[in-house]
C-alpha cells in the first residue's frame, strides 16, 4: 500500500505540472499569432527528487521549442507552395480556354496529319465520325514520329509486339534474303514401304538416285543465289534423320565452305512419327482408319497426328523468327531448311496461316525440289509495322511446282485475304 500511495502522489503532482506546462505552451502559441490545437509541442512536465512538481521556466533553447519553430517554418513553406500551385493552375486554365491557342493547335494538327498520314487516308478517316476533333490514330501519329498505332485501324503493328524492343527493332531488322525449303531426296522408303518394317525411320538412307538429286538441288540453289550477282552466304537447318543429313551433304557440296556460315540439326524438323518398326498390314489398316477419322487429326498408335507435327513446327518457327529478328542471319544470308514432305507442308501451313482444309489440298513437293520464299519490299520502303513472316512470298516457280497451292495461299499479310501490305 505504501508503494501505491507514493506512486499516486507522484502521479497527481505530475498531472498538475503537465497542466501548468500546457497553459504556458498555449500562452506562447497565442503570442506568436497561432492557436494551439495539440499539446504535441508543449514542454514535458518534470518533478523534483521528492516528487513535487518543479517550477516551469520558459526556455527558447529547449528541444521542444526548436521543434515548434521548425513546424511553423514548414507550415509557412507548405502555404507558399499551395499558393504557387493555385497560380499555375489558373494560368493553365486560361491558356486552355484561349481560343487563339486552340485554333493554332488545331492548325498544327491538321498540317501534321496531312503531311505524315496521307498514306493512310484510304484505310481510315483521320477524323472521328460526327466530330471535328482529330482521331486517336492521328493524335498518336504526332507523338510517335509520324505513324500512329495501326491497331486502331484493325491492323498489326510490330512496334507493340511483346518482344518488339529487343527482338524486333523498328527499322533495323536484318532479314535473310531468302528461305529455301527442301524435302529430302529419294530414300529407300520412298521406293519400298517394307523398309520401315526392318529399318528404324531415322536410319533410312537415300538411294543412289537420291544422292544425284541432292547434288542437283544444290546446283539449283546456287543458280538462284548467284542470279543477282551479289555476294551471299547460306545457313542450314536440317532434320536429324539420315536421309535429310545425306541430302544436306549433297547440297552443301556445291558450295565452297566459305559460303556456309553454319548448319544446325533440329529435331522438330523430323518426319511425322508413324510408330516404331511398322507392321505393313497394320499400317494399311491404320491408314484406312485415318481416312475415316480425318487425315490431319488422326494419331497413329505410338506415333503422331498432323496436329502434333503442327505444334512442334510452331515452336520451331517461333524460335526461328526470334533469331531472324535478332539479326542472326546478316550479311546477305539465305536460310536452307532440309526436312520431310509432311513437315514441310506443315511449316508452310504455319507460316502462311493455312486452314486445315487448305493444308489437305496441298500435295507433298517432289523429292529434292527447292521451294524458295523471296523477301519482299514495300513500295515506299517502310516495313516497320510489317510482321517478319509477311516479308516473304513463295516465288512463282516454286508455286507452280507445289501442287494444290494457289497464289492466294502463298503470302502472309496483316490485311484480309487478297490485300497485300506491299500493294497499298
Amino acid at each position: 500500500m505504501g508503494f501505491s500511495l507514493r506512486n499516486s502522489s507522484a502521479h497527481h503532482a505530475n498531472q498538475r505540472g503537465w497542466a501548468s506546462a500546457c497553459t504556458a505552451a498555449d500562452t506562447t502559441s497565442h503570442s506568436l499569432g497561432h492557436t494551439a490545437t495539440s499539446n504535441s509541442f508543449a514542454p514535458t512536465p518534470s518533478s523534483n527528487r521528492d516528487g513535487s512538481p518543479s517550477q516551469h521556466v520558459r526556455n527558447d533553447n529547449t528541444p521542444s521549442s526548436a521543434l515548434q519553430h521548425q513546424f511553423l517554418a514548414l507550415a509557412a513553406q507548405v502555404a507558399e507552395q499551395q499558393t504557387l500551385i493555385a497560380l499555375q493552375q489558373r494560368q493553365l486554365h486560361k491558356l486552355q480556354n484561349d481560343s487563339d491557342v486552340r485554333a493554332r493547335m488545331a492548325q498544327q494538327q491538321q498540317q501534321s496529319s496531312s503531311s505524315k498520314m496521307a498514306g493512310y487516308s484510304s484505310n481510315s478517316s483521320l477524323l472521328m465520325a460526327g466530330s471535328s476533333a482529330p482521331s486517336p490514330f492521328a493524335l498518336q501519329a504526332q507523338l510517335m514520329g509520324g505513324f500512329g498505332d495501326r491497331r486502331l485501324l484493325g491492323q498489326y503493328d510490330s512496334r507493340f509486339h511483346s518482344t518488339n524492343n529487343g527482338a524486333t527493332p523498328k527499322d533495323y531488322r536484318i532479314l535473310p534474303t531468302r528461305l529455301i525449303l527442301v524435302r529430302h531426296a529419294q530414300s529407300e522408303g520412298n521406293i519400298c514401304n517394307t523398309t520401315y518394317t526392318t529399318t528404324p525411320d531415322p536410319q533410312v538412307p537415300l538411294t543412289g538416285h537420291g544422292h544425284h538429286q541432292a547434288t542437283a538441288a544444290g546446283l539449283k540453289i546456287k543458280s538462284v543465289m548467284e542470279a543477282s550477282g551479289e555476294d551471299y552466304n547460306l545457313f542450314f537447318y536440317t532434320s536429324p534423320y539420315k536421309r535429310s543429313l545425306q541430302t544436306y551433304d549433297g547440297i552443301s557440296s556445291c558450295f565452297p565452305p566459305s559460303r556456309i556460315t553454319g548448319v544446325q540439326e533440329e529435331v522438330q524438323l523430323r518426319e511425322q512419327d508413324f510408330g516404331n518398326f511398322q507392321d505393313q498390314k497394320g499400317m494399311e489398316l491404320e491408314k484406312s482408319e485415318r481416312l475415316r477419322f480425318g487425315r490431319f487429326f488422326y494419331r497413329f498408335p505410338n506415333g503422331e497426328s498432323g496436329a502434333d507435327v503442327y505444334d512442334r513446327i510452331t515452336i520451331f518457327e517461333d524460335h526461328l523468327i526470334r533469331d531472324i529478328n535478332a539479326g542472326r542471319f546478316a550479311n546477305n544470308t539465305a536460310l536452307v531448311l532440309v526436312t520431310h514432305g509432311l513437315a514441310l507442308r506443315v511449316l508452310l501451313m504455319r507460316w502462311f496461316h493455312w486452314s486445315v482444309d487448305e493444308f489437305l489440298c496441298v500435295f507433298n513437293p517432289a523429292n529434292a525440289e527447292p521451294l524458295v520464299l523471296e523477301r519482299q519490299t514495300s513500295k515506299d520502303g517502310s516495313t516497320a509495322w510489317t510482321h517478319t513472316k509477311a516479308m516473304y512470298r513463295l516465288s512463282p516457280e516454286s508455286l507452280e511446282s507445289l501442287k494444290g497451292c494457289t497464289s492466294d495461299m502463298c503470302g502472309t499479310s496483316v490485311n484480309p485475304r487478297g490485300i497485300s501490305d506491299f500493294d497499298v
